[in-house]
């Protein structure tokens, strides 16, 4: 009995080691929204938040994978995009600037990493209303961090309306 006990102890401790939350991605959109950007305190970094608005803003989420045998690896990675209300289609393309419509974007890292400021470095963004519900939205972009680190997203997917409080 007691080498049952040790047997099955040992093995649910080996199993239970190393388990890995895979990585996830959220797309959604709010109406009559806008992109705003704030400071905590003087000094700080600037955080990309939406609020009240009129124009569309698009959200993408990338839920890195998590190890749970390491404390504090989260990390979550976001793209946010705003367009003006009425659109039903929107491109940019940071390669061809004389062709552009104006864009609103922002990118935010929330980890145990600190905060920083980002600027867009590229954009390659197309965006196409498929019903009042949902956005098709594709995307490739490098934002830069205050000491040059670079940060790329690339993603292609359909966003759906957000109607809860909470986005």
């Amino acid at each position: 009995m007691k080498k049952l006990l040790a047997i099955t102890l040992l093995v649910s401790i080996l199993f239970s080691c190393g388990k890995v939350t895979p990585s996830r991605v959220y797309r959604e959109f709010k109406e009559e929204s806008k992109l705003d950007f704030i400071a905590h305190h003087p000094g700080d970094p600037q955080i990309p938040v939406v609020s009240e608005g009129e124009n569309l803003v698009f959200k993408y989420t990338y839920v890195h994978e998590e190890d749970e045998d390491i404390a504090d690896d989260e990390l979550f990675e976001y793209f946010y995009l705003e367009i003006p209300k009425g659109s039903t289609s929107f491109a940019y393309n940071s390669t061809h600037p004389e062709e552009n419509k104006v864009i609103n974007v922002a990118y935010r890292r929330s980890c145990f990493c600190g905060l920083s400021e980002y600027t867009l470095e590229k954009a390659i963004v197309s965006a196409s209303k498929t019903d009042d519900n949902h956005w098709q939205i594709s995307f490739d972009v490098i934002f830069k961090d205050e000491n040059d680190q670079e940060y790329s997203l690339k993603d292609s997917g359909k966003y759906t309306l957000n109607t809860d409080e909470y986005f």
